[in-house]
């Protein structure tokens, strides 16, 4: 891939990904504690769930790369305006 990515690429920020991952793994883990007795926090902190957690950081990674080369692609075929792309 080209080393020139957009400051503004499709899809959600890294950070927005993160912040979603944490409310998904909380609400599984909410929903774990309520079948187990455990609580939320002894559940996020389980195997399972941190496996879970660790697993989808690469899933992320993967996501962000995707969404720049699209983002590059679509920029290289005129179909989004660079300005536009970086929310001038």
């Amino acid at each position: 891939m080209e080393q020139h990515v957009p400051s503004g690429i499709l899809g959600m920020t890294e950070p927005e990904l993160y912040g979603y991952l944490k409310d998904l793994l909380h609400e599984e883990a909410s929903e774990a504690a309520e079948e187990s007795g455990e609580s939320v926090e002894d559940e996020l902190e389980s195997a399972g769930f941190a496996a879970a957690g660790a697993a989808s950081t690469y899933a992320i990674k993967l996501i962000m790369a995707n969404n720049a080369f699209l983002t590059r692609q679509l920029l290289d075929l005129g179909l989004i305006d660079a300005a536009n792309d970086a929310g001038e």
